[in-house]
């Protein structure tokens, strides 16, 4: 591979003295504007160089050798647009859900109900028995399932990122659990004595992952579980100021990144590997995007060197050059790359791995997507263009494995990643979209239980009864509805999402009221508590699906815009405690066809995808194993027949409903029932419809 011109920066690595209370750094020393190396030639030199910084001095070597051990120059991309640059999402720690969408009943539910039915110990437990702590007294086990299998411990890390969040937003249950889950997890370390090491599942694991011999327990994708608890532990430290979960997870990187260090590139690119069949040996989570996080927040560069290590060339390189090839791949395995792939290139502002994150999101959102925004069959990414068409699941056309509900989970971090390092309205069109038709779909609203596939045509979801890596990601996903909706830059705020919430911009002094339900065709009204002290911009999007110009009023005086969709109009004044906008957002009933078969259609009002219930008849219980009833079939789906392509014309609201339609003048689909995807559970019911002449 040619190498360009290369400008070096050097990281001084310090001894291992990290100071556990640094504010988030967000380093300037990327200050160069150019040179990098490209393809596997980076990544080897990536490699070497970090194998080199961490390996300790043995007695025949030179005090050059160490200095330049201890002072290694990474070659790494970096732009102008530093990661000080960069747009960041308003969390959980500055906003709050208010009443009157479906997102603030679905969470509190969860805070009630799903969250709450977990027991602390019962997650510790497997931690205990490895490091041989005595367990309290009635735990006799963990949770059944996957957490105590192949995926060994992962809930705890989904826990505490769950709860943390939970916890910010004033709930002292959840600071009460997650700071004794992790006063109780640096026990674990402790007795286990083993240089940082804190997992549910001996080091056998990683030997095993590593091609030594030996018992491994079954365990088969150990990073994939340690990227969620360091992930647990850094959001402790980030939502709650949890200064000990921090140290754990410095120490748990300590140990990572030495036993790491001392494989061979060889070795290191047999384990990473994972494009070599549909269900990879390795699945490593998003790896690169915690230890970046991590080095976001104690300012040390080698944290930062591990993560580059994650990403690798076989991956970047032909996403760099806008090429597709992810048909076959298991796509959460490539989705949660891609994630860190992005966190890491807001940092250095490497000019590949930018295109390559920014390209695979294209790529997936384009060719690889439901209308509800998720994607894959059977965990597949599918031929680029199949949507409703014979897939990759033996031939399947809209099998019941449609959609993991893990891919979505990990699309939005990477769709906010994209967006903090470029406003664009794209990316916030396809959060929502997302977000209302997937994720928000995945809850069932009187029990809170989640899905691991959702079913598009003629089938029915089942609810989990495990610990399944949904049921992981799920218990994340709802305290997360928080995010996503803000994002700010120096005095500039985006309003994203249009979701009854209220802002605390601490940054600059200002408290933002957002109330109304865009799906019910609400007016947006936003309200000044409290008001900065200088001119701030405020940025509202007008989404993709508005069906006439919006209407935006400031204090009940209509403004002059162009408001185009998937644009933003802007409001920029020194604001007054008091000051009102409305905005409307008119909604009307549309119909999306099908990539590969424009017959199929799909019928949407606003960002609402409807669903036709299709009855209950014959259902079984769909609290059940995630793959109880994949051999079940699908009941017939009736064509639409009807000239009009505007569904209006055969849709009848019901007008003590809102979003509930009849369907009429289209033969067999006559009388069936449209509403919300989100809103049908426990029944069959499609998205999918043939419309004929």
């Amino acid at each position: 591979m040619k190498i360009l011109p290369l400008l070096t920066t050097v990281f001084l690595l310090s001894p291992v003295t990290t100071p556990f209370l640094v504010a988030a750094a967000h380093s300037n020393d990327f200050s160069r504007k150019s040179g990098f190396i490209q393809g596997r030639e980076f990544a080897s030199r990536r490699d070497a160089n970090f194998r080199n910084a961490l390996v300790p001095k043995s007695a025949g070597s030179t005090d050059e050798h160490r200095t330049r051990a201890n002072q290694v120059a990474i070659v790494m991309p970096v732009s102008e647009k530093a990661s000080t640059k960069n747009a960041q999402a308003l969390d959980a720690t500055q906003v709050r859900l208010l009443p009157g969408s479906p997102f603030y009943e679905r969470q509190e539910l969860h805070r009630r109900k799903t969250l709450a039915s977990l027991e602390p110990d019962r997650l510790l437990f497997h931690y205990r028995a490895l490091a041989k702590l005595p367990q309290p007294e009635g735990i006799n086990a963990g949770y059944e399932g996957w957490d105590s299998g192949f995926l060994r411990g992962h809930m705890a890390g989904h826990y505490l990122s769950a709860a943390s969040r939970m916890a910010a937003t004033g709930d002292e249950q959840y600071r009460r659990k997650v700071d004794y889950m992790v006063k109780e997890l640096a026990k674990c370390q402790d007795a286990l004595k083993q240089d940082g090491y804190l997992a549910a599942f001996p080091t056998n694991a990683f030997d095993h992952l590593e091609g030594k011999p030996g018992d491994y327990g079954g365990v088969v994708v150990p990073y994939y579980t340690i990227h969620k608890i360091m992930a647990g532990l850094l959001d402790s430290y980030h939502y709650l100021g949890n200064t000990q979960a921090l140290q754990i997870d410095m120490k748990m990187a300590d140990y990572f990144e030495k036993r790491c260090a001392s494989l061979d590139p060889e070795q290191w690119e047999e384990i990473l590997r994972t494009d070599k069949s549909r269900n990879p040996q390795n699945e490593f989570g998003a790896m690169s995007d915690v230890l970046a996080e991590l080095y976001e927040i104690t300012g040390e560069k080698r944290h930062l060197m591990a993560a580059l290590r994650f990403n690798r060339s076989w991956f970047v390189d032909p996403l760099a050059k806008g090429e597709d090839r992810l048909a076959g791949l298991h796509a959460n395995t490539h989705i949660a790359q891609a994630v860190g792939l992005a966190h890491c290139a807001n940092i250095t502002g490497d000019p590949e791995e930018r295109k390559a994150s920014e390209n695979f999101w294209r790529i997936v959102t384009r060719e690889h997507s439901f209308v509800i925004g998720g994607n894959s069959v059977n965990e597949w990414f599918d031929r680029p263009g199949v949507e409703v068409g014979a897939s990759l699941d033996k031939q399947q056309e809209l099998p019941p494995t449609t959609a993991e509900s893990c891919n979505t989970h990990n699309m939005l971090k990477l769709t906010a990643r994209l967006f903090e390092r470029k406003p664009n309205a794209e990316y916030a069109d396809y959060y929502e979209q997302a977000l209302y038709n997937h994720l928000l779909a995945t809850v069932a609203p009187d029990t809170g239980a989640m899905t691991y596939f959702l079913p598009l045509r003629g089938n029915f979801r089942t609810y989990l009864n495990g610990t399944y890596c949904c049921v992981g990601s799920g218990i994340e996903n709802t305290p997360r509805y928080n995010e996503g909706i803000y994002f700010q830059r120096d005095d500039s705020l985006w309003v994203n999402l249009y979701i009854p919430s209220e802002l605390d911009w601490r940054k600059v002094g200002m408290v933002f009221r957002q109330e109304g339900d865009i799906t019910r065709g609400e007016t947006v009204r936003f309200t000044v508590v409290k008001a900065a002290k200088k001119s701030i911009e405020v940025n509202f999007r007008i989404p993709g699906w508005v069906s006439r110009p919006a209407i935006l009023t400031l204090n009940g005086k209509r403004q002059e815009m162009e408001g185009k969709p998937s644009t933003y109009v802007s409001l920029k004044r020194t604001w007054k405690a008091g000051d009102t906008v409305t905005l409307t957002l008119p909604a009307a009933l549309y119909l999306k066809q099908a990539k590969d078969d424009p017959s199929m259609v799909s019928v949407f009002f606003g960002p609402v995808l409807l669903a036709g219930e299709l009855g209950h008849e014959n259902m079984p219980n769909d609290f059940a194993d995630k793959d109880a009833y994949l051999t079940l079939p699908a009941v017939a789906v009736p064509d639409i027949t009807s000239s009009s392509h505007n569904p209006a014309d055969w849709l009848q609201g019901d007008p003590n409903s809102p979003l509930t339609f009849t369907a009429h003048n289209t033969g067999k689909a006559d009388g069936i029932i449209f509403r919300p995807l989100y809103e049908i559970h426990h029944q069959r019911y499609s998205v999918y419809w043939r419309i004929r002449n």
